[in-house]
């Protein structure tokens, strides 16, 4: 019995992993089907990126981001705890998956070879904060699962034990975060001001 639910566990986790994959896939070959005033435009748009790393106010810049964030990852938890909010998981993770391929795509398609080197240091961050969406859905969409067990089955759930175990995923989550909003903003940057 306890194999079969490792079992049922990898399986949710692998779908997780080749459903990021993809959209990821579907963002690094989007940039080729886009018109070129979309594509000017986000060549304005990395230009303008890259020329305000010199006058970037950090504190600011770090509170928004850190915010922004925090926001994206209580709502994937919320969304947990109910017992629909498997399709907003789904789609949040997706969001983050694509934003992540057509980042990459976009500063290669503009930058070419040294476009690159550019593309790995820029997207560290959203890397860090995709995979803590990933961890943070698998336990979302696993705690709703359980919730629907108990609530639509009336099958026995320790609901105490999960509830503990999906409050600290959400400090684990908080922390990453943090730490991700802090490479963003004040490593980042600095590198790349050496870079471009």
């Amino acid at each position: 019995m306890r194999r079969k639910k490792h079992k049922n566990i990898n399986k949710l986790l692998l779908r997780i992993i080749i459903v990021s994959i993809f959209f990821m896939l579907c963002g690094i070959f989007y940039i080729s089907i886009l018109s070129k005033s979309n594509k000017l435009l986000i060549k304005e748009n990395l230009a303008t990126y890259f020329t305000s790393l010199n006058k970037l106010n950090y504190f600011n810049a770090f509170i928004r981001c850190f915010s922004s964030n925090l926001l994206f990852i209580i709502l994937i938890w919320i969304f947990g705890i109910s017992i629909i909010g498997v399709i907003f998981i789904i789609f949040f993770f997706i969001i983050k998956s694509f934003i992540l391929g057509f980042s990459i795509s976009s500063i290669i398609y503009f930058y070419h070879v040294k476009g690159i080197l550019l593309a790995l240091i820029y997207c560290i961050p959203l890397i860090i904060d995709l995979l803590i969406i990933i961890i943070l859905s698998y336990f979302g969409i696993q705690f709703s699962k359980n919730l629907n067990r108990l609530v639509f089955f009336k099958k026995e759930v320790n609901f105490k034990h999960m509830m503990r175990r999906y409050l600290k995923i959400l400090l684990f989550s908080i922390i990453v975060i943090f730490i991700s909003s802090i490479i963003e903003i004040y490593l980042v940057p600095n590198i790349l001001k050496w870079l471009v």
